[in-house]
């Protein structure tokens, strides 16, 4: 899909960068790091996803910003020809937040009920 809509306009794809990380979290993306260091070098002109939350779950605006400033357009498949109001935007960016600090609380949560039943375990034993 990301190739065909490439071709149909025009784009050359000189590289393809994929992670399969979470997007909130930026230290297994290498990646993604990869492709930032070749934007900074002046090696990518444009960036294309089909939505925004491909690039980060957070702070679009500031990666918008930031290649800009390097001259790397970043083409969104998915707006092409829908604008979203800002507010439409505000509330996706903070129920993705949500979803996802809720996946690292809940898994956090169980990581302490192992701990606790592994304890509990452990007393048994020695008991």
């Amino acid at each position: 899909m990301l190739k065909q809509f490439c071709f149909s306009n025009g784009y050359c794809i000189s590289k393809l960068f994929s992670d399969v990380a979470s997007r909130i979290s930026f230290e297994k993306r290498k990646e993604f790091l990869y492709m930032l260091d070749d934007i900074i070098s002046g090696k990518v002109e444009r960036v294309v996803i089909t939505y925004k939350d491909r690039l980060s779950r957070v702070g679009f605006e500031l990666f918008y910003h930031l290649f800009k400033k390097y001259n790397c357009e970043i083409v969104v498949m998915s707006e092409i020809g829908s604008q979203k109001l800002d507010s439409e935007e505000i509330f996706e960016e903070i129920v993705t937040l949500l979803h996802c600090y809720s996946m690292k609380l809940y898994s956090k949560r169980k990581g302490q009920k192992i701990k606790e039943i592994l304890t509990e375990s452990e007393v048994d034993e020695n008991s």
